[in-house]
């Protein structure tokens, strides 16, 4: 049970040896020091959308995500019926089948476990944990059952949450802590006892929603929201408001309890304090700045520290038009719909929008009539994935082969490719030509994946590229032996060489490409958009032998001699 909490130790570093948390972990008593941002609830983890909501703290936030420029098509398309979680290249969700895996690439079905009713898949180590009736884990590899809970719930479960090295989740009105690992359970709390300002105690059962952030697991009553530490499960911090619902919603900065009615308070992550409301409709995407949501008047964004009219205040100006966002990056995705009852405007129905997340001003729309757009299930890498008419749709940029030509439905590995590149590599292809938000090259970089010569960073979406060396450097002059950060959720690249630049941006969040980007603020861009950018030296892969060629060691040998390490 103290494995979280070594992880988490070396994750942080430094940071964790100066705030003193090693008292956290197995039977620890003390809590002085929780909550912590610091430490990550599944430190092991480098995605962006590792559960069903993203991650741990279900709160549809991604810090430092890939900027679209709004030239989507589908990759490809398969039926499901339900959330979804990628990790790996491997995308888990469910069919009226049962539960798969599918290959981010092209889709092609790695597995399927009919005999499991369960949906909203969150990822951690080797299993997939889904919800439904009990708990079930299954191995990613090939999806059969690990273990399945034994606590006989009299209605379905929902909102799981998998931090901690514990699954987390409220059943029947009592809140759990299951042992990730075999199912067993680590600790229960039957009711929570939530005592007001001047006194007053009230007992009441647990709502459904539970999340996990800054150390700590949050769940709510009807009478408040409580932290908890998830080795031990004593209280940390409690509200005392009605908050009710099914879904609680985490950042570093801030918790959300999703309720009827007509306003929504939200709180300190740290301290439990109050930090505001928002409005009632479409809730649940929270980041460390703001929350997004909507009324039947309006859709926009409410700073969380409360500084109304300064950056993040914003309001669209629509009658009942819904969706439920995501925030990435410097951007707001969201998939509107208007109901019936909208006599206004009602420009972005049915649309696919991108909007700026300090000011709500508009950088992209996309139609359901131009493309298969809908609701959001994910964001991963350079893919968006949508639910359209029941199907998930894998969305990425426009390539320049699919502009001469190429496969005009954007499935993978279906025709040949002019330039000669392998199965898949036309649908993450250089969009530099066209970039239409206004951002320049600080898009430019994120979907350069498989192409011969080309040593690119991407942001959790290069597959299967051996001896790319990433840069971040934003240039295109070519500069050699510019090596500087890359995310790390690149996977399958065989001699990588990269770092992870762990500074704070200024949402509080990790800077995975921080190393080398100095030039790029002359487009206004920020670290977050910043992070998949790349300097366009010459590429020399393992098939171009750049190690058993005498071009290639007179480059090694020119950049050992001329480079010095990234800024």
């Amino acid at each position: 049970m103290e494995e979280w909490h070594r992880r988490s130790v070396l994750a942080t570093g430094a940071a964790l040896s100066a705030s003193g948390l090693a008292s956290i972990g197995v039977g620890a008593s003390e809590t002085d020091d929780l909550p912590n941002p610091g430490l990550d609830p599944n430190p092991e983890l480098d995605e962006d959308w590792a559960s069903y909501r993203g991650d741990a703290g279900h709160s549809r936030f991604i810090p430092d995500g890939y900027e679209f420029n709004g030239n989507l098509e589908a990759a490809w398309t398969v039926d499901h019926d339900g959330s979804v979680a990628v990790a790996d290249d491997t995308v888990y969700t469910t069919t009226a089948d049962g539960v798969v895996a599918l290959d981010a690439a092209d889709g092609t079905r790695l597995w399927e476990n009919a005999d499991v009713d369960a949906g909203d898949p969150a990822v951690a180590g080797e299993m997939v944990y889904l919800n439904g009736g009990d708990i079930v884990a299954l191995d990613r590899e090939d999806g059969s059952v690990r273990w399945e809970s034994d606590l006989d719930p009299g209605e379905r479960t929902s909102s799981h949450t998998v931090a901690y090295d514990g699954v987390f989740v409220v059943i029947d009105g009592t809140l759990y802590a299951l042992e990730a690992d075999d199912g067993s359970v680590r600790w229960q709390r039957d009711t929570a006892v939530v005592e007001s300002r001047n006194g007053d105690e009230r007992e009441s059962e647990f709502s459904p929603g539970t999340a996990a952030m800054n150390g700590v697991v949050y769940a709510g009553t009807q009478d408040g929201i409580l932290a908890f530490d998830p080795a031990s499960g004593e209280t940390i911090w409690q509200t005392w408001v009605w908050t009710g619902g099914d879904g609680i919603y985490a950042t570093e900065a801030a918790v959300l309890g999703d309720r009827g009615g007509e306003e929504v308070p939200f709180y300190d992550a740290q301290t439990g304090d109050g930090l505001g409301v928002i409005l009632s409709h479409s809730i649940g995407t929270l980041g460390n700045k703001s929350a997004i949501s909507a009324s039947d008047y309006g859709y926009g964004s409410t700073s969380i520290h409360g500084d109304h009219g300064d950056e993040y205040d914003w309001e669209i100006d629509v009658t009942y038009t819904y969706g439920e966002a995501v925030i990435s990056g410097e951007t707001v995705y969201v998939y509107f719909w208007s109901d019936s009852r909208n006599y206004g405007d009602r420009d972005y129905d049915q649309k696919l929008v991108a909007l700026d997340k300090r000011d709500g001003s508009e950088k992209w729309t996309v139609s359901k009539d131009d493309a298969p757009v809908g609701d959001i299930r994910a964001i991963s890498g350079e893919t968006i994935y949508v639910d359209h008419d029941g199907e998930l749709v894998a969305l990425r940029e426009e390539t320049d082969a699919d502009e001469d030509g190429a496969d005009e439905d954007g499935a993978n590995g279906d025709d040949e490719q002019d330039d000669g590149t392998e199965d898949g590599d036309a649908d993450e292809s250089d969009d530099s030509d066209s970039d239409n938000d206004g951002r320049g090259d600080a898009d430019d970089d994120g979907s350069d994946n498989g192409d011969a010569g080309d040593e690119s960073s991407t942001d959790g979406s290069d597959n299967g590229d051996a001896g790319d060396e990433s840069s971040t450097d934003g240039s295109d002059n070519g500069d050699a032996g510019d090596e500087s950060s890359t995310d790390s959720s690149d996977n399958g690249d065989a001699g990588d060489e990269s770092s992870t630049d762990e500074s704070t941006d200024e949402d509080g969040s990790s800077d995975s490409g921080g190393a080398g980007t100095d030039d790029q603020t002359e487009n206004g861009s920020t670290d977050a958009e910043d992070n998949d950018d790349t300097d366009g030296t010459p590429g020399f892969t393992a098939g171009a032998g750049l190690l058993g060629s005498a071009i290639g060691l007179e480059w090694l040998r020119r950049r050992d001699d001329a480079d010095e390490p990234a800024e």
